[in-house]
């Protein structure tokens, strides 16, 4: 660590999410220089907590302060906007997932980071679970052999409390969506990271339970290049349905848990075992073996402001940047596309006609209004 402190400006301090960075902001090598909310009571509670002053407009905030950098803690459609005047204003960019609503906005938001040089990080915090770190060493390093399946199975239940707590939840003009807007973005991200963007997808995207518009739940099947398929399911509208995240590949398998990574290894390549075998019925035998995880590691918001900082100060790769937090957009974007249109969508996805469906969906969400 340096003695080079980063110096913040925040917006969006009166969100939920902004009291998961605090750890990381607490940390030694971070100083808060400012602060804005639209809301002035949480704005000046922060500001108060962090001795610095407080704005509602983070234009002023961003014109009034020398600061490195601004974190985006707000409502998803105003992610783009406040990162690209960041950026074009000096200020490196640390986003809050997803970093925007749709790819052409993400676009434009990596085109401005290569025109101004600036740092912009996407907070995917789950890259840097111990157990995610580990899976993607061993799949980079080949020990899967060629991937076959991902199989992905998740609900994070929410109640119409959860809806009615803030307005811009739940809605099509709020967030661009709903569950995979919302909750799905870091496991669309885990499929990308691990396993590569996908060449194709067909999904199913209803409103089962939920008084939106948007989706609460989504069914997804998906191609990769390779002829690797992979299934996504993931809802917030079920409860009581265990987590999974597996890879199965022709060398290995591994499922991730929270906190915990089995891996087992063939001992024959399964397709060269196939055509050696000289039994019927038979398969290569699995061995179990022990990963170890680094323990630097914990997945937390601490992690991502210290990859944050190295990006910054030491120009180090950052784990997620616009490139590639961009992946598991672009596959939500798509799912939503294949839900109406009734069909497979090939990547990558048709930016202006995503721009059209969900220009329409939003005038007939007004209507209902």
């Amino acid at each position: 660590m340096t003695d080079k402190k980063l110096r913040y400006l925040l917006v969006g301090v009166g969100s939920n999410v902004y009291n998961m960075h605090k750890a990381g902001l607490e940390l030694d090598c971070n100083e808060v220089v400012a602060v804005c909310d639209i809301r002035e009571e949480p704005a000046r509670r922060e500001a108060e907590a962090w001795n610095c002053p407080y704005y509602l407009d983070y234009k002023q905030m961003i014109a009034e302060n020398e600061a490195d950098a601004l974190i985006v803690m707000v409502p998803h459609t105003l992610h783009a906007e406040m990162s690209i005047y960041a950026m074009q204003h000096g200020l490196n960019v640390l986003c809050e997932k997803p970093m925007a609503i749709h790819v052409a906005e993400a676009d434009q938001m990596i085109a401005v980071a290569k025109e101004t040089g600036k740092v912009l990080a996407i907070n995917f915090q789950q890259r840097l679970r111990p157990e995610v770190v580990a899976a993607k060493e061993l799949i980079d390093e080949g020990r899967l052999g060629k991937i076959q399946q991902v199989d992905v199975k998740i609900t994070w239940t929410r109640t119409y409390k959860y809806y009615r707590e803030a307005g811009w939840r739940g809605s099509w003009a709020g967030e661009g969506g709903a569950l995979l807007m919302n909750q799905g973005p870091h496991d669309l991200d885990m499929i990308c990271h691990l396993a590569g963007m996908p060449k194709r997808v067909y999904a199913w995207t209803p409103t089962i339970a939920h008084q939106i518009t948007p989706e609460d739940t989504a069914q997804a099947m998906m191609e990769w290049d390779n002829g690797a398929l992979g299934s996504l399911h993931a809802s917030t509208a079920e409860a009581g349905q265990p987590q999974r995240f597996e890879i199965i590949g022709t060398q290995g398998h591994l499922q991730i848990n929270k906190g915990s990574l089995r891996f087992a290894s063939f001992d024959t390549d399964v397709i060269e075992f196939i055509k050696a075998s000289d039994k019927s019925f038979a398969e290569p035998d699995m061995i179990e073996e022990s990963i170890p995880m680094d323990p630097q590691y914990t997945g937390s918001h601490r992690d991502t402001h210290l990859d944050f900082y190295h990006a910054v100060t030491q120009h180090k790769p950052a784990s997620a940047d616009g490139i590639t937090g961009i992946r598991g957009l672009e596959l939500a974007n798509a799912m939503i596309y294949s839900n109406y249109t009734g069909q497979a969508v090939d990547f990558p996805l048709d930016r202006e006609k995503y721009a059209a469906l969900l220009a329409d969906l939003r005038a007939r969400e007004a209507a209902q209004q």
